[in-house]
């Protein structure tokens, strides 16, 4: 399953009002850049491999991975954020489970998931 575009970052601006205006978080793999958007209707988000990762090969499957991640956790991703994730030295070496590990942690530092619903919200049916 795809993401769609719309939840892509595409523009130079979108990137630098994220690392201007937001804040971030780094990791063993990644940095997580973060910046609220009230006006946003789900999540956005951009990824940054630079060309001390690798080859366009390795810069390319970190991306995969990274949007593999993002793709599995979409729906517990609050709406009205945008993202930047950078992949660091490392992240070429790291496997799938720990670039997604990493993520977790920094987005739950970040407060990027929707609150867990209350168990008074939630009725049991008999």
């Amino acid at each position: 399953m795809r993401l769609p575009s719309t939840l892509r970052l595409k523009l130079a601006r979108d990137f630098a009002q994220v690392k201007a205006q937001g804040g971030s978080q780094a990791g063993k793999f990644l940095v997580l850049g973060v910046l609220r958007d009230e006006t946003l209707p789900e999540f956005q988000f951009g990824l940054i491999t630079g060309a001390k990762l690798g080859n366009a090969v390795v810069r390319n499957r970190i991306r995969r991975l990274l949007r593999e991640i993002v793709r599995a956790h979409r729906a517990e991703i609050a709406p009205g954020w945008r993202m930047v994730i950078i992949a660091r030295w490392r992240a070429p070496q790291a496997t799938l489970e720990e670039l997604e590990k990493d993520w977790l942690r920094l987005a739950r530092r970040m407060q990027l998931f929707k609150p867990p619903a209350s168990a008074a919200t939630v009725t049991a049916s008999s």
